[in-house]
C-alpha cells in the first residue's frame, strides 16, 4: 500500500484553498449537503444549520442506525467538515440568530422549495440588503419558477422527467433508473461551480449574487451529446448498443466497441479465435455494432470459461476497451481506487474510523482536508452561538422553548 492509499491527514481548515470562507448550509438530503461538504473539504468553515431533533432528514433514513441509536450512515457520508448548529429558523428568535450569521457569511446554501425562504424573510433580496457580499446559492428540484417549480422533487424523478432514464434504449425497453443518485451528485458539483464563479467575480465587483440550479436542468444538460444528435439528425444516440456484457467464471465483464476501427479483430486475437471480422456482415465497425448480438453469442462460451482478470488481461493486450463489472464492495478494494486515495478513513461516533468515499478533486498545493468528523446534532451550537454574540442566558432561554438544541459535549466546553 502506497502513501496515496491513505486519506488526507486530519488538518485545520487553514490548510485548504477556501480557508477563511464561511458557508451557511441550510440543506437537507443530498444536493446541498454534498455541496456544503465539498466546500468544507476545500477548507471553508461550513456551519450546517439543522432544525432541532430529529434534525437533517438524512439522520432519520438509516433503520439500522436507529436500532443502535447511532449516527445514520447517510449523514456520515455527507456530514464531514461541518459544524452543526441546531436552530429553529421558523421562530423569530431563531431567525434573528441566523441573520447574525448571515451578516458575516460569504455563502449561503439551501435547497428548500421556491418561496419557503422568501416567506421567512430569508430570500436573496432580503439577505442581500444585510450583506451585499453574500453569495446566495439555491438548488431546486425542477427550477425556481415555471409550472413544476413548487412540485416535490427527487433524483429519480429528475431522471424520469428529463429523459435520462430512457436514454440509449428503445421505446419498447423498460426505462432504467440509476440506483446511485447521480443527478444529485452532479447538481451538487454544479452548485459548487456556480458558487466558486460568484466568489471569484466578487473579487472584482465587491458584491455577491444569486446562484441557482436544479436537478432537472442538470439531468437534461448531462445529455448534451444525445440532444445534439437528436436536434441535428433526428436520431437518438445510444452508447449502450456498443457495449457487451459477459458472465465470467468469477464475475462479470464489459467490452466496448467504441473508438476502435475493428474491435472484433482485437477480440478474436485476444482469445485465439480465427478472425471472422472479414465476413460481409462484420466487415465494418458499423456492421459489427449492428450485429453485436451475434458477436456476443460467439464469445459468450469462451469468456464464461475464464476469470474476469484473465479476460481483461487478454483484451487489454489487444487494446480492446474492457473492464470488470464490480460491485461497490469490490471497487472499494481495488488497487486503483486505493492508489487514488478515494477511501477516506473518517471517525464516526460509535463506530470508530470508517472507510468512506472521499473527494475526487486534487489540488497540488492546497489539498483537501479532513478537519471535522460528522458530528451529532447540535454539537457546535453553543460555540457557534457564542461567536455571534448570544449570551449564555439567551442560549438557555432559547433551549427551554426548543429554538436551539445544544449537544451536551459542546455545552460543557
Amino acid at each position: 500500500m502506497s502513501c496515496s492509499d491513505v486519506a488526507p491527514q486530519v488538518a485545520t481548515r487553514s490548510a485548504g484553498a477556501l480557508a477563511g470562507t464561511t458557508v451557511l448550509e441550510l440543506g437537507m438530503v443530498m444536493q446541498v449537503p454534498l455541496a456544503g461538504q465539498i466546500l468544507g473539504d476545500f477548507g471553508a468553515d461550513v456551519i450546517k444549520v439543522e432544525r432541532p431533533a430529529p434534525g437533517e432528514i438524512l439522520r432519520t433514513l438509516d433503520p439500522l442506525a436507529k436500532s443502535k441509536k447511532a449516527m445514520s450512515c447517510y449523514y456520515a457520508a455527507l456530514g464531514r467538515n461541518k459544524r452543526t448548529l441546531s436552530l429553529d429558523i421558523k421562530a423569530p428568535a431563531g431567525r434573528e440568530v441566523l441573520l447574525k450569521l448571515v451578516d458575516r457569511a460569504d455563502v449561503l446554501l439551501h435547497n428548500f422549495r421556491p418561496g419557503v425562504m422568501e416567506r421567512l424573510g430569508l430570500g436573496f433580496e432580503d439577505l442581500e440588503k444585510r450583506n451585499p457580499r453574500l453569495v446566495y446559492a439555491a438548488g431546486y428540484a425542477f427550477g425556481e419558477t415555471g409550472p413544476m417549480a413548487r412540485m416535490p422533487g427527487q433524483d429519480m424523478l429528475a431522471q424520469a422527467y428529463s429523459g435520462f432514464a430512457r436514454s440509449g434504449i428503445t421505446d419498447d425497453q423498460m426505462p432504467v433508473v440509476s440506483n446511485t443518485p447521480v443527478i444529485d451528485y452532479m447538481t451538487a458539483q454544479s452548485l459548487v461551480q456556480g458558487v466558486m464563479a460568484a466568489l471569484i467575480e466578487r473579487q472584482r465587483s465587491g458584491r455577491g449574487q444569486k446562484v441557482t440550479t436544479s436537478l432537472l436542468d442538470v439531468a437534461f444538460a448531462a445529455q448534451v451529446l444525445e440532444i445534439s444528435s437528436l436536434s441535428m439528425h433526428g436520431q437518438r444516440t445510444s452508447w449502450i448498443k456498443q457495449s457487451m456484457t459477459f458472465r465470467t467464471v468469477d464475475g462479470w465483464l464489459m467490452v466496448l466497441t467504441l473508438f476502435r476501427d475493428n474491435p472484433l479483430q482485437g477480440m478474436c486475437k485476444a482469445f485465439d479465435i480465427p478472425d471472422f471480422s472479414g465476413e460481409a456482415r462484420f466487415s465494418t465497425h458499423d456492421l459489427q455494432v449492428e450485429n453485436l448480438s451475434e458477436i456476443e453469442s460467439c464469445f459468450r462460451p469462451v469468456i464464461a470459461a475464464l476469470t474476469t482478470s484473465e479476460c481483461v488481461a487478454k483484451l487489454s493486450e489487444q487494446d480492446v476497451l474492457c473492464s470488470p463489472i464490480n460491485t461497490v464492495e469490490q471497487a472499494m478494494e481495488t488497487e486503483q481506487i486505493r492508489h487514488n486515495a478515494m477511501i477516506w478513513k473518517v471517525p464516526i461516533p460509535g463506530y470508530g474510523e470508517i472507510p468512506l468515499a472521499g473527494n475526487p478533486v486534487r489540488l497540488s498545493r492546497t489539498p483537501t482536508v479532513l478537519a471535522q468528523s460528522p458530528a451529532p446534532l447540535g454539537r457546535h451550537s453553543a460555540s457557534v452561538l457564542g461567536e455571534c454574540g448570544v449570551s449564555a442566558e439567551q442560549m438557555r432561554m432559547m433551549q427551554e422553548v426548543g429554538i436551539v438544541q445544544v449537544d451536551e459535549d459542546d455545552a460543557t466546553r
